[in-house]
């Protein structure tokens, strides 16, 4: 576990073979993000609900297969013990990316959808009063 706070650790290009049971785990992971992403993905192509709620599903659906993919291709190089690409360090890499990911889509969700949402409203308010040609 003191190795896991090492920055030999984490930086070493010389790709090392991980624990079956943490392989397992990531690619279970990986997995279930991918099918997250596919279930956004068909969720957000339905239509039935809010289009801006839509355009959320799309943001996640991206996030999920993309993040999941990127993932498992990750655990395969770490599996297949290739140099550099199977450094511990692309775990990392991912999870940063994951983090800015996943604060972008909830900035659209919590701050840009419901001000879209209103200004929506407010137009069609306003478009009801305009006479059609």
């Amino acid at each position: 576990m003191q190795n896991l706070l090492t920055w030999s650790y984490w930086f070493s290009l010389q790709a090392r073979e991980l624990m079956p049971s943490v392989k397992a785990a990531l690619f279970a992971a990986f997995g279930a993000l991918v099918l997250v992403g596919l279930l956004a993905r068909w969720m957000s192509k339905k239509r039935s609900g809010d289009m801006f709620w839509a355009e959320g599903g799309k943001r996640v659906a991206s996030m999920g297969l993309w993040m999941g993919v990127t993932g498992l291709l990750i655990v395969w190089f770490t599996h297949e013990l290739i140099y550099f690409f199977g450094a511990r360090f692309w775990y990392l890499v991912w999870l940063a990316i994951a983090f800015v990911w996943i604060i972008s889509i909830l900035r659209f969700l919590i701050a840009v959808v419901p001000k879209k949402k209103a200004e929506y409203a407010e137009h069609a308010r306003i478009r009801k009063w305009i006479p059609k040609n």
